[in-house]
């Protein structure tokens, strides 16, 4: 019988979007994925719904929820995602990977985009700043990992 073969990296992975990247001090909520949000994939941004306790995928610019927290208990069918009424961990302080769209820089401010995504960039037409946020790590292009703080006090 012959064995596959198996080959490991010898670079760990810095994480993943939606993982809580440190051990510093970080606020977690549970809510609801409103009824008519599409799917939310870890690592992306949340928007309030109208109904309590509810978060939904954006679709344009809305009231900042937080971040959707990885969860691994999650159905593996469901895949790296929450779809509509599961619970949701939603972080609204501390330190999670994020997937930058664009190059950052430590100290960066950070904007959350109609879709969930975050850059750097203004745009003020489309994006919107997240208050008391910045960018944790450096990236060098675009749809790289990277540590993203929420709750700075500056």
């Amino acid at each position: 019988m012959a064995f596959p073969p198996v080959s490991y990296s010898r670079d760990t992975p810095a994480g993943y979007p939606g993982l809580i990247a440190t051990t510093e001090p970080h606020f977690i909520t549970s809510m609801i994925v409103a009824a008519a949000s599409g799917n939310i994939p870890f690592g992306v941004g949340v928007i309030y719904d109208t109904v309590e306790d509810t978060v939904k995928l954006p679709t344009a610019i809305g009231k900042f929820a937080g971040v959707a927290v990885g969860d691994r208990t999650l159905p593996f069918a469901n895949g790296e995602l929450y779809k509509p009424y599961d619970q949701i961990s939603v972080m609204k302080n501390g330190s999670i990977w994020v997937t930058a769209l664009v190059a950052v820089a430590q100290g960066d401010p950070v904007y959350m985009t109609p879709t969930g995504g975050f850059t750097n960039v203004s745009n003020s037409a489309a994006n919107q700043l997240i208050e008391n946020a910045e960018w944790a790590s450096v990236t060098s292009g675009t749809n790289q990992l990277a540590r993203l703080r929420l709750g700075v006090t500056k």
